[in-house]
Formats: structure tokens, C-alpha cells, sequence
């Protein structure tokens, strides 16, 4: 079966390089089946993505520029680079120009990797890991299928802020994570 779609991948900076098995094994999963990942340029999850898809069908949002300008310590400039000498598709200042502050760069940047994308994978090293369910609240108002692999603790991810709804047990690329299942007056709303 071919998913011929994208699907966003995000989650912790602090992601520990021990889920890089199962980021990798989720990632080709989804690109075996035909799809499109889309990723951004931290540390964590979004380094282990970049290094685990195949860069013919991978595309990276960079918050900084080629040059590295821009970047802060939680960029990884280098797996960024490496994906873009492979052959991966990098959108540089995805966020915006060097005169949008770095937390409206950050923000934007994760907007632009969200669109167009029918879900999104987190892969997240803390039940409230604030970015990344930020993000995810935004691919959930969108519409998009929200889907959480929990490194490091055992229970589903924080609620989402804002959004009534919860995370219930699910499989992802036949893995056991939590999606994010809106109520009734969530839903009313798209």
C-alpha cells in the first residue's frame, strides 16, 4: 500500500540517541510505504530523523541559513547539511528571515514543515515536552492524524493545550504509540 502523502516528524531536542532504532525503523516504514517525510533542524528527534530517512524523499525546514547563521544550540546544523549533500530537499530560514526573532523562526519554521502533511509523529522524551505538543496541537487543529511514541516514560503524552480531546493507546508504522483523538466539539470545529 502506498501512502503517497507526507507525514511530519518531530519531538525532543533531548531525545536520546538509544530511540534512534526506533525512530529509524518508523521512519523507512513510512517511507517504504510511499510517503514524504518532512522534518525540522533540532537536536533529538529531528537530528535522528534526518540521519534515519532516505534523502530521496525527505525534505528538512531550517530555521537557520546555509551558512549555519542563525542557528542556536539546539540546531543540528551538521546532520542538516549532511542530509542536503546526500540529495535531501532543505528549505533554509523556513521560519523567516534573520530579523525574525529566534522563537518566531522556531514557530514558523514548524508551521511550514506541517504543511501539506496528512499526519504527524512525535517522538517525545518527556510527557510534557512543550515545543513539540505545541506543534502538535497545531497539526491537530489542522486535521492532521497525531500520533506519539513515548521514550523514556510509560503513560500518554500531556494533554493538548486548548484542544478537548484525548491520547489513546494506537500503532504507527506497526509500533505502539498514543494518537490524539478529538471530542465531538472538536471536531464540530473543522
Amino acid at each position: 500500500m502506498s501512502l503517497t502523502c507526507s507525514i511530519h516528524f518531530g519531538g525532543s531536542r533531548s531525545l536520546l540517541p538509544s530511540w534512534g532504532a526506533l525512530v529509524r525503523q518508523v521512519v523507512q516504514a513510512v517511507q517504504a510505504a510511499g510517503a514524504v517525510v518532512h522534518v525540522g533542524c533540532a537536536a533529538g528527534a529531528d537530528q535522528a530523523v534526518c540521519q534515519s530517512a532516505s534523502p530521496s524523499a525527505l525534505r528538512v525546514f531550517a530555521q537557520f541559513s546555509t551558512s549555519g547563521a542563525g542557528a542556536f544550540s539546539g540546531s543540528s546544523v551538521q546532520a542538516v547539511r549532511q542530509a542536503c549533500a546526500a540529495g535531501a530537499s532543505v528549505a533554509w530560514l523556513a521560519g523567516g528571515s534573520l530579523a525574525v526573532p529566534l522563537c518566531a523562526r522556531l514557530s514558523r519554521r514548524s508551521q511550514a514543515a506541517l504543511a501539506g502533511c496528512a499526519a504527524s509523529v512525535f517522538f517525545l522524551a518527556t510527557p510534557g515536552s512543550h515545543g513539540s505538543l505545541a506543534v502538535a496541537a497545531h497539526a491537530a487543529r489542522a486535521g492532521q492524524q497525531v500520533v506519539a511514541f513515548s521514550c523514556g516514560f510509560s503513560g500518554p503524552p500531556a494533554q493538548l493545550a486548548g484542544l478537548p480531546g484525548s491520547w489513546q493507546p494506537a500503532q504507527f508504522a506497526d509500533r505502539s504509540c498514543w494518537q490524539w483523538h478529538p471530542s465531538a466539539s472538536q471536531l464540530a470545529l473543522f
